[in-house]
């Protein structure tokens, strides 16, 4: 079969501008970085890179919600922590306070001691970190506790604060400051069995009875004041165990995240060596074709002859 002078110049052409059209895919590559410019470079890729990407939005989404949940979680439990330490001092002075033979000065000192406890407590029980309060429940932004003349009211919500840290999986990750401190829930229960009292009235009683020097009156009081520091010592305990599961989970999340970056990174991003060897490959290619199509070009063609 014959291939006409014309036939062949314009296979020449389109050959020389596919291999510009190469050289300028893999100099794009190079500078990006990227294997992937555009679509059209590789179509079966493009629903990789889409799930892939969405895979990776919705880790990073994840990761939020538990840099929030530690956020919130890690001073709740140093709050504890001081609630509990300022309990233990509470009990060493109501065991200070059956000693026989204290005066009245000393007795006085005694219930200073607990009231300065206590406001150590209130300060705790009001923790806030960025504007949300850690014991008030899903009302974050209000003040839990008020001190007034009939003592201290929690104004907070019964129900925790709730984290969305898996799909269909919320998780309180805060502890409501009426079951932490043993009031009345809405249903008119309290958290601990056989207290009366909230712990911010019982204090108050505790120094009330110190400066009288009522012996019964202190050690009664002082029972019901084990049981609430027993109770702070569960529900730190309840909120250690959510830190634990938190860290778990933003520990999945950041191996889910690499494993996304990976995967994407496979997809798209180009092998600069490789990629710089077959620019050069091509590039020395490209000149020989332009060379061998120069000397070609000086060589008559049939018509010239008049064949």
């Amino acid at each position: 079969m014959r291939i006409s002078t014309r036939a062949y110049h314009n296979d020449v052409h389109n050959s020389l501008a596919r291999a510009e059209q190469d050289m300028r895919r893999l100099s794009r590559q190079l500078s990006s970085g990227r294997r992937l410019t555009r679509p059209s470079d590789d179509p079966t890729a493009v629903g990789t890179i889409i799930n892939s990407r969405a895979d990776l939005a919705r880790v990073l989404n994840q990761q939020k919600v538990f840099q929030r949940a530690e956020r919130l979680v890690g001073p709740a439990d140093s709050a504890l922590a001081n609630t509990a330490n300022a309990l233990r001092g509470v009990r060493d002075v109501v065991l200070g306070a059956t000693q026989p033979g204290l005066t009245d000065s000393a007795r006085s000192s005694l219930a200073e001691l607990v009231r300065s406890h206590r406001e150590q407590i209130l300060s705790a029980a009001n923790t806030s970190v960025h504007g949300e309060y850690l014991f008030a429940g899903k009302l974050s932004r209000t003040v839990p506790f008020t001190d007034g003349v009939d003592g201290v009211e929690y104004v907070g919500e019964s129900a925790g604060m709730q984290l969305w840290v898996a799909p269909d999986r919320p998780m309180e990750v805060s502890i409501p400051g009426d079951r932490l401190f043993n009031y009345e829930n809405a249903s008119g229960e309290r958290a601990v069995p056989g207290v009366e009292n909230d712990l911010f009235a019982l204090l108050d009683g505790l120094a009330t009875a110190i400066e009288a020097g009522d012996e019964a009156g202190c050690i009664a009081l002082g029972e019901d004041l084990d049981a609430l520091y027993e109770h702070v010592i569960q529900q730190r305990g309840v909120l250690g165990a959510r830190t634990q599961r938190i860290q778990d989970a933003a520990e999945s999340a950041k191996n889910a995240e690499i494993s996304a970056r990976e995967i994407l990174s496979d997809v798209e991003d180009v092998d600069i060596a490789h990629a710089l060897i077959e620019l050069q490959h091509r590039q020395i290619a490209y000149q020989a074709a332009l060379a061998a199509t120069s000397k070609l070009a000086q060589i008559p063609t049939l018509f010239e002859l008049n064949w």
